[in-house]
């Protein structure tokens, strides 16, 4: 098992029960770690000494939106410089928050999938696209 963990940010618990069925589903070798709001993952992340493979935030949260906890990460130059992939998986898709993600140098903006298949797809395609993938961190 890789542990490089996917930290995946969603006051859903439906959407996190998902995601884990989704990613057991697919055989990923990355342990899911879930938050239900920006602050909590702030904390692991501030905190950890694991660099995570992966984190995948919800936009609109109640207390520490995903848009804020973005804003956090890029202000903190030793979390900045851990080079983590950050990949909002929101829905719906509002045109203002689309442009303040994108100013915020995120690395992908998706809007969730209506049906369980479909969103597993989506999933494969992001999680082969960042195994492949090289950046910084990641040749470490």
């Amino acid at each position: 098992m890789n542990d490089s963990p996917i930290v995946f940010i969603d006051n859903d618990t439906d959407d996190q029960l998902l995601f884990q069925e989704a990613l057991t589903e697919l055989g990923v070798s990355h342990p899911a770690l879930f938050f239900g709001d920006g602050q909590a993952a702030l904390d692991y992340l501030i905190t950890t000494t694991q660099r995570p493979f992966l984190i995948i935030s919800e936009m609109s949260m109640p207390g520490m939106s995903g848009i804020e906890l973005r804003q956090q990460l890029e202000q903190d130059v030793a979390l900045r410089k851990k080079s983590i992939p950050f990949i909002f998986m929101t829905y719906p898709m509002v045109e203002h928050l689309v442009e303040e993600a994108y100013e915020l140098t995120i690395q992908g903006l998706f809007e969730k999938k209506t049906s369980f298949e479909a969103w597993k797809q989506q999933l494969q395609a992001i999680l082969r696209y960042w195994t492949e993938c090289q950046h910084p961190k990641r040749l470490a």
